[in-house]
């Protein structure tokens, strides 16, 4: 693996089967990701986009979904042949993704403060008032208005709260 690379996708493909049926998504993308960088898959509605961008943290229906060719490597490992177990470690604390339907990645009946808290729990072992601290600190640096005040908020209730108002 070239260090210069975070993520190197090679000749990735995806199916889902469906009873004796297998239904190619995708099929032989390659491509790599640079620490630091930002990438954005573009293309037609139902190309493989998102199917693509799921399998990198292995978040497909498995095992409906299966992965017939290709590797992902981060790291010096395969994320397609981790145990769950250190994948879960990887999520969200060594690669994120931003989804395409935000609403859906927050539990709309928990605070803003108790989900991402538990995420610096599970990630970075902070807990009680550093874990409080470092939310306010995360919450600031995405432009969040009067983040304290947004802690107990609930995710519906930062719509539309941005730097500008």
């Amino acid at each position: 693996m070239n260090q210069d690379n975070l993520i190197e996708i090679r000749d990735l493909s995806v199916e889902f089967v469906t009873g004796e049926h297998h239904h190619r998504v995708v099929n032989n993308v390659s491509f790599d990701i640079k620490r630091g960088e930002t990438l954005a898959l573009v293309g037609e509605s139902g190309s493989g986009k998102s199917v693509t961008a799921h399998s990198i943290l292995r978040l497909l229906p498995y095992p409906l979904a299966r992965h017939p060719g290709g590797t992902i490597h981060y790291a010096g490992q395969d994320l397609l042949t981790l145990k769950e177990k250190t994948i879960r470690h990887i999520r969200g604390n060594r690669i994120a993704m931003i989804f395409q339907e935000p609403m859906t990645s927050l539990n709309p009946l928990h605070t803003i403060e108790k989900q991402i808290n538990e995420v610096l729990g599970l990630h970075k072992g902070l807990t009680g008032k550093v874990a409080t601290r470092r939310t306010l600190e995360l919450l600031e640096l995405v432009g969040i208005p009067e983040p304290h005040k947004r802690l107990k908020a609930l995710p519906h209730e930062l719509s539309g709260a941005s730097a500008s108002g």
